[in-house]
């Protein structure tokens, strides 16, 4: 696959969490962005041979699930990113990071790793302050 914005910005985004053994997150998941998009978080679920990754961009939020074979990964969910007005994280056994979504459903997300989902989470509420990612 060529190098494009999106896969080499999803890439930097997927890079600064603790990645787990599945190659579908780094090679399948990018073939679902628009080539010029700029993603700017990524958030891995819970570990598993199909597991699903949290990706937010510039103008929408998605909800990617790697499927293996050939079609590689589909968008289970997607949102616009004016619409989503918070971000929360709840500890516990089943910790989960919820996106507040204006007009629609809330987002729940179940993270693969605690400390990532807190990152994330801080990290997205910044963006969603300031309209830019921490320094």
């Amino acid at each position: 696959m060529a190098s494009t914005p999106a896969s080499m910005s999803y890439a930097t985004a997927l890079v600064r969490n603790e990645l787990f053994a599945s190659p579908g997150l780094q090679r399948d998941v990018p073939k679902v962005l628009d080539p010029e998009e700029q993603v700017l978080l990524a958030l891995p679920g819970v570990a598993g041979d199909f597991p699903d990754v949290l990706v937010v961009t510039a103008r929408r939020l998605l909800v990617v699930k790697v499927t293996g074979g050939l079609k590689g990964a589909k968008v289970k969910r997607e949102v616009p990113a004016p619409a989503v007005t918070g971000v929360s994280y709840r500890v516990g056994a089943f910790s989960r990071v919820k996106l507040a979504v204006e007009g629609r459903r809330d987002l729940a997300f179940m993270p693969h790793r605690k400390a990532d989902a807190e990152r994330f989470a801080g990290e997205f509420a910044h963006l969603l302050r300031t309209g830019e990612l921490p320094a």
